[in-house]
């Protein structure tokens, strides 16, 4: 029978080595053809090497699979077969062995290759000593690549590197850190979050409490009896649909804490990836965010209270303003009809007056004091004229504090006008020295003009009312830095300094400080506030011995 082409290769003499190889790889041998065959055909590579690492002997699917043809190899140094990095290492490992009493043990090996079909593979090797037909020591050796497994475990070492690198500071974050593999199967759970789900209660396989390895999909009871009943689903496809895209990704839901009570968690995870794209799992956190939850809900709460509160009063403004618009006609058509009797009388009085009375007229005399009468008449349907306009701009101005109409208003040229206006109404009443006095580098105001007419007017008339006939009123304005002053001093009148501070109230009159006795509605004060301050400006009073100032500041823009 001829000689197996996979022997041909042999150094002659040494058919030692080969039976030895045999015994190492074939320890139940039938025929030398089957084994042959067996040595020629078999997937791994099986290699015996001298103990200086020349190749004595490789299979020949071994030698293909490798990239070469098996007299490529003979001869050779194996070392040619590894990388660079590792042929420092596989010089150590044969010392090693060459010290070792032949066919002790087998010796486990693992190094990466670096050849023409198997280029940066691992494998992992099978070899032991063995002896040749001289007595002379060889290695026989067997290849089987394990390159996928190498990834898995690699991944798995850096994962756990990756964990350890966060150093002893990684169980003082105040967050649940994990860790899961590429599988969807948890590698690595941190201390917070084995404390939150009771460690001892977990029935997970465990290695120390230091550095937990799980093993575990979340598909498992184990871990959703933890997950709200009503958030297993949610949890389950959020989880699954991130490894197949391989996002990011972040669920809320309820989670068991280890005292039994639900927690609401967001749990982030971002995927892992190698330099070359291999996706290696998700490392997430979960944050215990029940008091957010809370607080998130309090506050939804509050604002749906605010919500109907904020309703309720637009409805109650709009209640009230309709109110307004009739209560405004109800109380004014009266008023108005019983002044134009007023002055109907005044002028049928006027005119008796000047007339011859006739034969029939002759018979009636009007009372000798019926013009006080009908002035006291006059006075006080003006009062409660004032008193209704009053009131209802103060309703108007909380319900629509900003409905103005802006102008850009020249203060010299605009209050004179308004002075004048307020003289001729006054004519009777106010027999004052009414002095003006307006600075030359008074800019432009932007202002609603009705507005601030009525702040004028009500000063001035509050200034002639309380003091005596013949004292001073002052009207000035200037400039203040980005706001127009104006003021109005009044002498011969002060208000007591207890008083100042209620000056402004709705309704409220400082006793006995009506030397003219003209009475008031306590509600003109208080409605020059109101305007001034919707205007973005602000009044103050300053009272001292025999004088009164009132000083309203406005914006100019």
């Amino acid at each position: 029978m001829n000689e197996p082409p996979c022997w041909k290769f042999l150094p002659e003499g040494n058919n030692y080595v080969d039976n030895s190889l045999f015994e190492v790889l074939f320890p139940v041998r039938n025929d030398s053809l089957c084994e042959s065959c067996l040595y020629k055909n078999s997937p791994p590579v099986y290699l015996c090497v001298d103990l200086s690492g020349k190749i004595l002997s490789i299979n020949l699917i071994g030698a293909l699979s490798l990239g070469y043809r098996p007299e490529d190899l003979l001869r050779k140094s194996v070392s040619q077969l590894f990388a660079t990095s590792e042929k420092p290492l596989l010089s150590e490992a044969f010392t090693r062995l060459s010290h070792q009493t032949i066919g002790n043990k087998n010796h486990y090996w693992y190094f990466q290759l670096e050849c023409p079909g198997w280029d940066r593979a691992w494998v992992k090797i099978n070899a032991r000593t063995s002896a040749s037909k001289d007595h002379k020591p060889v290695i026989l050796m067997v290849f089987e690549k394990i390159t996928a497994c190498k990834h898995t475990k690699y991944a798995m070492k850096e994962s756990e590197q990756d964990f350890v690198f966060l150093g002893a500071g990684v169980d003082d974050i105040p967050a649940m850190l994990w860790m899961s593999s590429s599988d969807g199967c948890y590698s690595l759970f941190n201390k917070q979050l084995l404390t939150f789900i009771g460690y001892d209660t977990w029935t997970c396989e465990r290695q120390s409490p230091e550095k937990i390895m799980y093993h575990r999909k979340p598909s498992d009871l184990d871990w959703l009896k933890l997950i709200h009943p009503d958030d297993k689903n949610l949890y389950l496809d959020r989880f699954e649909k991130a490894f197949g895209t391989k996002e990011q990704f972040q669920i809320e839901y309820r989670c068991k804490r280890a005292d039994g009570e639900y927690r609401w968690l967001l749990d982030r995870g971002s995927p892992r990836f190698e330099k070359n794209g291999n996706f290696l799992g998700y490392i997430g956190s979960c944050v215990d965010i029940t008091e957010s939850n809370l607080a998130k809900t309090a506050l939804e709460k509050s604002k749906q209270a605010l919500q109907i509160e904020l309703e309720d009063k637009i409805a109650l403004n709009h209640l009230r303003n309709e109110f307004l618009g009739k209560i405004s006609h109800e109380l004014r058509a009266p008023l108005s009809n019983m002044k134009m009797a007023i002055q109907m009388l005044g002028i049928v009085l006027e005119q008796r007056g000047k007339s011859l009375p006739t034969q029939s007229e002759a018979r009636y005399e009007f009372p000798p004091k019926a013009d006080i009468y009908l002035q006291i008449l006059n006075n006080e349907c003006e009062r409660e004229i004032s008193l209704i306009d009053n009131f209802l701009d103060l309703q108007r101005l909380d319900s629509n504090p900003r409905g103005w109409v802006l102008e850009s208003i020249s203060v010299p040229q605009w209050l004179p006008q308004v002075v004048r206006v307020f003289q001729s109404r006054r004519c009777n009443s106010c027999k004052h020295d009414l002095q003006l006095d307006i600075a030359s580098d008074i800019p432009l105001i932007t202002c609603d003009p009705f507005s601030l007419e009525r702040i004028i007017i009500e000063l001035l008339t509050n200034a002639c009312k309380f003091s005596p006939s013949g004292e001073k009123i002052i009207m000035s304005v200037q400039a203040k830095s980005q706001n127009i002053q104006f003021q109005i001093t009044n002498t011969g009148v002060e208000i007591p300094e207890a008083e100042l501070a209620r000056i402004f109230d709705n309704f409220y009159q400082i006793p006995s400080n009506d030397p003219c006795k003209q009475g008031g509605t306590g509600l003109g004060l208080a409605l020059v506030k109101k305007i001034t301050e919707s205007l973005g400006g602000n009044i103050t009073v300053k009272s001292d011995s025999n004088y009164t100032c009132f000083t309203v500041q406005l914006p100019a823009e």
